[in-house]
């Protein structure tokens, strides 16, 4: 069946009796309530103009049902990509009954690195962490779940769970697979007052990156899974008897990445050398020690290293890994030639811990050792949006059902 896609914009406002605007919804510049162009192929597309709470709501009721299969909902200022309503209705008729996040997890979430995973095995789709928090800027949903979503979101607002808990939690509940674009089909509006960040322009596009080379493949959940978050190499593993993330540091969790490790050591000195002194300002924002120690374990849960010709398409996606995990530094602080030396550091990274990993297996984690490390908690606030306990008491998984 041909998908039939019907798009409403949100665009919220102050609070009402406030004037204020929560940072956490990611709101945009109050001038850029304009419908993007790509949208028009959609038909009329309703803007919803109101405080944040019933500007959500209203986006997801608005035309929801109406003769559509589909429903699509993109935040005011967002940036659409070039060619965005053929790649979302190809999207939608080879996955019809799933949510579809279109704009790219950034920041140092699980998620974000689960994207960042899914670009290295060149999958066009990641399987989001069913436990963390996504404000994404566009999302598309069955018409009939984008009607519940109203109602359930109306609800759990009003009870005081957060907006970045909502899809998640929904989607969980009526067993949705939630899968992220790993390209990024839209590019999220800057939030009133944050500061400016460094270009994203050499990261392959500010108005959403090309996913160009990449497949149609979803990329499953991994019980590892590396990120780079606020300046650090992190360690997130999936418990499965208790159903909760857990935070290894790095060098406990590379130990158990090979046999002989250890002789790793002057092969991960080589990928960290570079042609000049390191910048003292660099270093106390992103240090050079930490990219590499990311790019190794993203390699060791790789498996492979990516091959060379695919740089162009990878490339991007490291890039944003590290403009992310520098942070919101004003650009004239962040210059662009740490952003490409980084990068290529961790490109490099990633191909050594690849083959470490070929080369000398993997040892797992005893289950008494999990338990003794502390839960890597998802960076909502709120409380959890309640839904009803899963049939039969099964523990929710990490990966989505097939």
């Amino acid at each position: 069946m041909t998908p039939v896609i019907s798009a409403a914009v949100a665009a919220p406002g102050a609070v009402p009796g406030t004037g204020e605007v929560p940072y956490e919804l990611g709101l945009p510049d109050p001038r850029a309530d304009e419908v993007p162009s790509a949208l028009g192929e959609f038909g009329p597309v309703p803007v919803v103009r109101a405080d944040p709470a019933a500007a959500l709501v209203g986006a997801w009721r608005a035309a929801a049902g109406a003769g559509s299969t589909h429903h699509l909902v993109v935040r005011a200022g967002t940036e659409l990509a070039p060619g965005f309503a053929a790649e979302l209705v190809r999207a939608v008729a080879g996955r019809p009954r799933a949510a579809l996040v279109l704009s790219a997890a950034g920041g140092g979430s699980r998620n974000a690195g689960a994207v960042r995973l899914a670009a290295l095995r060149g999958c066009g789709w990641a399987a989001a962490v069913p436990q963390d928090c996504l404000s994404p800027a566009a999302v598309l949903l069955p018409s009939g779940a984008a009607l519940a979503f109203a109602g359930f979101a109306a609800g759990a607002l009003a009870a005081g769970a957060a907006p970045g808990g909502l899809l998640p939690a929904f989607a969980r509940r009526h067993r949705l697979d939630l899968l992220l674009h790993v390209g990024g089909l839209a590019a999220s509006p800057a939030a009133t007052g944050a500061p400016p960040r460094p270009s994203a322009a050499q990261c392959a596009g500010a108005a959403g990156r090309s996913s160009g080379g990449v497949s149609d493949l979803v990329s499953p959940l991994p019980e590892v899974l590396p990120r780079l978050s606020g300046g650090r190499a992190l360690i997130s593993l999936w418990d499965a008897g208790t159903a909760t993330w857990r935070q290894a540091s790095w060098t406990r969790h590379m130990a158990r990445s090979g046999r002989n490790w250890p002789v790793a050591a002057p092969a991960a000195a080589f990928v960290a050398v570079t042609d000049r002194p390191t910048p003292s300002a660099r270093e106390r924002v992103l240090p050079l020690t930490e990219v590499v120690r990311y790019g190794l374990a993203l390699g060791t849960v790789l498996g492979r290293a990516p091959v060379e010709t695919a740089a162009p398409v990878l490339r991007p996606c490291l890039c944003a890994a590290v403009l992310d995990a520098a942070g919101p530094v004003p650009a004239p602080e962040w210059p662009d030639d740490w952003t490409d030396e980084l990068t290529d550091v961790l490109w490099r990274a990633v191909g050594v811990g690849a083959r470490l990993r070929s080369n000398h297996g993997v040892e797992h984690w005893p289950a008494e050792e999990l338990r003794a490390l502390p839960a890597d908690a998802p960076p909502c606030g709120g409380p959890e949006p309640a839904e009803p306990p899963p049939p039969g008491g099964a523990r929710p998984s990490p990966t989505p059902r097939p």
